[in-house]
């Protein structure tokens, strides 16, 4: 398990990704003993019929984010830690010098990216439609840049963007399923 950084290779492995999910929750929620984190699995590995890459994603959402403070030695034991420049996300990777294993996403409970990490995990889950049209984007995009993971990514993330976007206009909820609203 695990992908040699900077590549992009899609494979199926759900059951061991949703274990080693499972894993690494416990260790984190040994590390949070003080806070009520909300740990959640997102990402194409939480995805039962989804080809994804074998990085477990997952999404922390805690109430502030000056609450991560008092865990930061206990993780960087674990962890290289990342913070982006406006303070919005903490960035948990589990790595080596070859490959790279989970990225942990810090992020405040309530914030746009936290909750939309959620909602397209279930928008996948509930729209075999639109699960079918995100599986052969990826497998294209691993085809053509099986070298370049950030433009995967970047290409991937617009096609994330548009799903949400309409789906914000069909009223899907945050479980993915279409509301009456």
């Amino acid at each position: 398990m695990g992908l040699k950084n900077n590549t992009v290779h899609l494979e199926s492995n759900y059951k061991l990704w949703i274990k080693m999910f499972e894993e690494e929750k416990e260790i984190l929620n040994k590390i949070f003993t003080q806070d009520n984190f909300s740990i959640e699995h997102v990402g194409s590995t939480s995805i039962k019929d989804l080809k994804a890459k074998p990085i477990v994603d997952i999404a922390i959402g805690i109430n502030n984010l000056k609450d991560f403070i008092k865990y930061e030695k206990n993780l960087e034991k674990i962890y290289t830690i990342k913070k982006n420049e406006n303070n919005k996300e903490i960035l948990l990777i589990k790595e080596n010098e070859i490959e790279t294993f989970f990225l942990i996403h810090v992020l405040k409970k309530n914030s746009e990216r936290y909750k939309n990490m959620i909602k397209f995990r279930n928008i996948l889950n509930n729209n075999t439609h639109i699960l079918k049209e995100y599986e052969n984007l990826k497998k294209k995009l691993s085809e053509k840049y099986p070298n370049n993971r950030k433009e995967y990514t970047k290409l991937k993330n617009t096609f994330i963007q548009t799903i949400l976007k309409n789906n914000n206009n069909e009223n899907i909820n945050m479980k993915g399923e279409i509301t009456n609203a």
